[in-house]
């Protein structure tokens, strides 16, 4: 395994924990270019930390019109199985997403941030983990640690 940094993707996590999800490799980088942010600046951000020149794990939310119960992520509801993460969670093989809404009575609306996209989707992709029950227990840990971080950074009520 390469040596890998000790936070990962805005410090959503340690690489300690998503290491049994990485591939073996010789090196390892992240590319997090965009600040955590899915309503000030811009509707979406990822971070993804490679394992030899190719993405192994990553970090994705955007601002949503719909919520738990809608088709938020017809793939999630498919193939995976709920979790408890945010307001509504799915974890599959090699990846995992939740949807929750954030109220932010502070920002303005307008065209740039409409009155519906109130909710936010996360999701975690690690499609070159092993398939394996303990990859899906990784993935639902990892998924509330992030859906709270998110919570937290998007100063949602």
């Amino acid at each position: 395994m390469p040596s890998l940094p000790e936070s990962v993707c805005w410090g959503v996590t340690t690489a300690s924990s998503v290491e049994p999800l990485l591939p073996n490799g010789e090196t390892a980088y992240q590319r997090n270019e965009r600040p955590f942010d899915v309503f000030e600046q811009q509707s979406n951000t990822y971070c993804s930390l490679f394992v030899d020149d190719h993405a192994a794990f990553t970090v994705y939310a955007v601002r949503v019109n719909g919520g738990k119960g809608t088709d938020w992520n017809g793939y999630a509801r498919k193939n995976g199985t709920p979790v408890q993460a945010g307001d509504e969670g799915f974890v599959w093989d090699g990846g995992a997403g939740a949807v929750f809404l954030c109220e932010r009575p502070d920002l303005p609306r307008g065209p740039a941030l409409p009155p519906s996209q109130k909710y936010v989707e996360l999701e975690l992709s690690a499609d070159r983990a092993p398939r394996s029950p303990r990859s899906r227990e990784i993935l639902a840990l990892l998924l509330r640690q992030y859906a709270d971080f998110a919570k937290g950074k998007l100063k949602c009520r």
